[in-house]
């Protein structure tokens, strides 16, 4: 989930819980610096073997968590830690030079991350609210904030264009748990299995074009359709793209690293992504899903597929 931040007022995006770099190795570095703030400088610093040198990025992180008590501040921060970890494993380091994350206790709080969204201020600002009394175990295997981290990686797209925003985070959270082993091959397959399953049954109660409803998917609560429907695209997209030895997590980094920008069309995003892939996967995609009327069709074969792909890379 996101919001937009524009001159002091937060725009509410949603209102549900979400929202290649070969030999790499990511490390952080925790420094407090008081008043409830942690710095966590992330450096994905890829190793040039045989030359023993670095080449290194780093984004700065800000800690903001003056009401979770003392006593879990330790275990809540681990948990960021290794989520920030996870996805930069999946996706490279993050693009931004800093962010805020900000973790609030809830109250009879009845998961780990009851919600969470992104605002797009200046610095951008995860917002995490959290049973800060759930172990370790359950925060790594909550998915949101492998949600919300994924949206880092793609611009602020048009209304229309949200089934592009919510599937990729949506496809990409179950992509980083796979590939940190927090889920096995097989429940990464139930998981997306069943997801497009509750898409497919949103479709009939919300019909029309997929970019009409993603427009009014706040009004409408079309949720599961427009997250579902955009995780589908990424999946046919993917399994496309490994036929040609590329993938989307590659393409993901390569544009964080070159081209991101503040805010896009969906469509000229799936114009970069092509040029950056030559290949036109992307825009025969989008065109094709933007006015698609019926939920799509993911076959066992393509899940498979990606799930064997991220599995071992």
């Amino acid at each position: 989930m996101q919001t937009l931040v524009s001159q002091g007022t937060i725009e509410q995006m949603s209102s549900v819980k979400s929202c290649f770099a070969p030999n790499s190795i990511p490390i952080l570095f925790v420094d407090y610096i008081g008043n409830g703030f942690f710095s966590i400088i992330v450096r994905l610093c890829i190793v040039l073997f045989g030359l023993f040198s670095f080449q290194c990025m780093a984004a700065e992180i800000d800690i903001i968590d003056t009401n979770v008590p003392e006593s879990e501040k330790v275990k809540v921060r681990q948990w960021l830690n290794y989520g920030v970890n996870a996805v930069s494993k999946t996706l490279g380091p993050l693009p931004q030079k800093r962010i805020e994350i900000e973790v609030i206790q809830q109250r009879n709080a009845r998961e780990p991350v009851p919600f969470a969204e992104v605002n797009r201020s200046k610095p951008i600002k995860v917002k995490l609210t959290v049973d800060a009394f759930a172990t370790l175990d359950d925060f790594i295997e909550d998915w949101t904030l492998y949600h919300e981290l994924s949206h880092l990686y793609l611009p602020y797209l048009d209304y229309p264009s949200f089934w592009l925003t919510e599937g990729f985070a949506t496809y990409m959270q179950y992509v980083t748990m796979l590939k940190s082993q927090i889920i096995n091959r097989q429940s990464f397959i139930e998981r997306m299995r069943d997801g497009f399953i509750r898409g497919a049954n949103q479709t009939e109660k919300h019909p029309g074009r997929l970019a009409d409803v993603a427009d009014n998917m706040w009004q409408r609560r079309a949720y599961k359709r427009v997250y579902w429907s955009g995780a589908a695209f990424f999946v046919e997209v993917d399994y496309q793209l490994m036929s040609q030895d590329l993938s989307l997590a590659d393409v993901i980094t390569r544009y964080s690293r070159c081209c991101l920008r503040e805010y896009n069309t969906g469509k000229h995003l799936m114009a970069e992504f092509d040029n950056l892939t030559q290949t036109t996967a992307f825009t025969d995609a989008y065109q094709k899903y933007a006015k698609r009327r019926d939920f799509p069709k993911i076959s066992e074969l393509q899940i498979e597929r990606v799930a064997d792909y991220y599995s071992k890379h």
